[in-house]
């Protein structure tokens, strides 16, 4: 089905792996600025809110259920399942087409997506591949599948968090993939049906879709990481009452000064020059006047 026994790891894709799994390490090394991390920028609400819909799932396996359900969220709760009828995927770049690929007759969806969904948990657990290879075996095979009738590539997107979660790439949900897919568009296409017209051949080529999708999550790590090297200095020197007041924000939304002071017993002179700082860093918003001033992570 899928010929992933065929799969060769060639040096620019073992560098890819070694490249992503460096910044897998970084990130939990640095788990005790949590709180920092969580602070970069727009990442923080998107991170937050996939941890938040993904955290029960990343300790169940993926079956046909949990695809329908994720596929339900993405509808905002309206009854999913599969298609009935042909249904190409089509490849968009800003709202324009870039490419169609023909997907899995209607009757094939659910023994399909059964048998991958067995193999990914079984190769996971096996640990004879790397789990970015399974992942992006996984998501290649279910892209052109293609089971429902709209959103199969959001909900590709949001697999791959998913099982990059379960894999233990736990910054994954700090960057969304859509607007890296959207850049690629061209690409993704390209290496889709390079992929697709191999497996139909009954000769399987990974390797131009292992080379886009390994470049991808390589792109989504560097934008963390770019983010990470301009506050990381700023983390690891700030003082103890500015990263304590930080902390509150991940249960708070906004917070005024009377509030800061309680629940940190810090003086009000020292918590107003530590919030001054924190605003000017860029890590907290000011909002309203006097004693209306509230607070919230930027």
């Amino acid at each position: 089905m899928l010929g992933a026994e065929t799969i060769k790891i060639t040096p620019p894709l073992l560098n890819r792996i070694s490249n992503i799994d460096q910044f897998k390490g970084l990130w939990a090394g640095l788990e005790r600025y949590t709180t920092g991390l969580n602070l970069i920028g727009d990442v923080a609400a998107y991170g937050q809110a996939f941890h938040a819909m993904l955290g029960p799932l990343q300790d169940r396996p993926i079956d046909l259920e949990v695809l329908c359900l994720l596929h339900a969220g993405l509808q905002r709760g309206e009854r999913s399942g599969f298609r009935t009828g042909a249904h190409p995927l089509e490849i968009m770049k800003d709202g324009a087409l870039i490419g169609a690929l023909e997907t899995a007759e209607p009757e094939q969806i659910a023994p399909l997506l059964e048998k991958l969904l067995a193999w990914t948990q079984r190769a996971l657990a096996e640990e004879a591949l790397h789990p970015l290879i399974v992942i992006a075996v996984f998501v290649a095979v279910f892209l052109q599948v293609c089971p429902f009738t709209d959103h199969n590539q959001r909900l590709a997107r949001l697999l791959v968090t998913l099982l990059m979660l379960k894999a233990g790439y736990v910054y994954a949900p700090y960057v969304p993939l859509d607007p890296l897919v959207n850049e690629a568009a061209e690409a993704l296409c390209t290496a889709l049906r390079h992929n697709q017209e191999s497996l139909e051949a009954g000769r399987p080529d990974w390797s131009e879709w292992l080379g886009f999708f390994l470049t991808l999550l390589q792109r989504q790590k560097d934008v963390l990481a770019s983010r990470l090297e301009v506050r990381s200095g700023d983390l690891a020197q700030m003082p103890a009452l500015s990263a304590k007041i930080l902390a509150l924000f991940e249960k708070q939304a906004r917070l005024q000064m009377k509030e800061i002071m309680k629940l940190t017993g810090g003086r009000r002179a020292t918590i107003k020059l530590r919030l001054g700082e924190l605003v000017e860093a860029g890590l907290l918003r000011r909002h309203g006047q006097a004693r209306a001033t509230w607070y919230s992570l930027v």
